[in-house]
């Protein structure tokens, strides 16, 4: 367990709950069931449920983490809004600098009001994601956390063999080509190769996303032109785009930083 402080002389007395943050993600899975493992009933496996955004398939696969796991995956939700196209609506705002809104008020509101300053928190990062870890640990010095992959020394890899050993088949959107389970057609990714991928598997939702942006002015896609970067609308999108970037992995949960830009 880690709390980024300035006093490190002093032990810390631990008297809080243990909340593993399920994002129907592999990685997650396998740090959730590590964690119930070790805490037993002191753990609590929580997760964002966003029913009308994420792909049907992430309930059969939260369904299916439960036994394995060996705990009731806990669902907390927005009192206020049912989806991220109500928020998109209501607040007239998608992405930016300052990240998602959807995050915002589909994730970080409903852990903000359920946490306690007391409690210690555990995701899914994975002993390849050392920088990200030491990037949240920066960011989030008032919170005690532990990384359970990470100590492991447990890969993004390891984590899908692992459910295949445990006879769990995978979240529906890594078998479509996806980095994460997140939500189709996710608003703070900006790579050209994702939201091609995007118009290819869920055409509908990026026919949505074009008419939410043109409508709110947001370029969600950004691209190198003559070694400058700037940003496009969804339906700027052009078959050359990108074609030499990486798909950038963006992974959405009730503690996502801002987007780099």
């Amino acid at each position: 367990m880690s709390r980024r402080r300035k006093d490190r002389s002093q032990p810390v007395i631990w008297e809080g709950r243990v909340l593993a943050w399920f994002s129907c993600g592999a990685a997650s899975a396998v740090m959730s069931k590590l964690m119930v493992e070790k805490y037993g009933a002191r753990c609590e496996v929580i997760n964002n449920w966003m029913e009308k955004d994420e792909h049907p398939d992430n309930r059969r696969f939260m369904l299916d983490c439960e036994p394995w796991i060996g705990a009731t995956i806990k669902q907390i939700r927005s009192a206020k809004y049912s989806s991220i196209n109500e928020v998109f609506e209501k607040e007239r705002y998608m992405s930016g600098p300052d990240g998602a809104r959807c995050t915002v008020e589909m994730k970080k509101v409903p852990r903000f009001l359920y946490r306690d300053a007391a409690d210690i928190h555990c995701m899914g990062y994975t002993v390849d994601e050392g920088d990200r870890i030491e990037l949240f640990e920066q960011a989030n010095p008032e919170l005690f956390l532990e990384w359970p992959l990470r100590d492991a020394g447990i890969t993004k890899q390891d984590c899908f063999n692992i459910l295949a050993q445990a006879g769990i088949r995978r979240p529906e959107m890594y078998e479509l080509g996806y980095s994460n389970a997140n939500c189709p057609g996710c608003v703070k990714v900006t790579s050209p190769t994702y939201w091609r991928r995007v118009k290819r598997t869920h055409p509908e939702i990026f026919d949505l996303r074009v008419r939410q942006s043109r409508e709110l002015g947001v370029k969600l896609i950004q691209i190198t032109v003559n070694k400058k970067r700037g940003r496009i609308f969804l339906d700027e999108l052009r078959p050359w785009h990108g074609r030499k970037d990486k798909e950038e992995a963006v992974d959405c949960g009730p503690f996502c930083p801002p987007p780099v830009n």
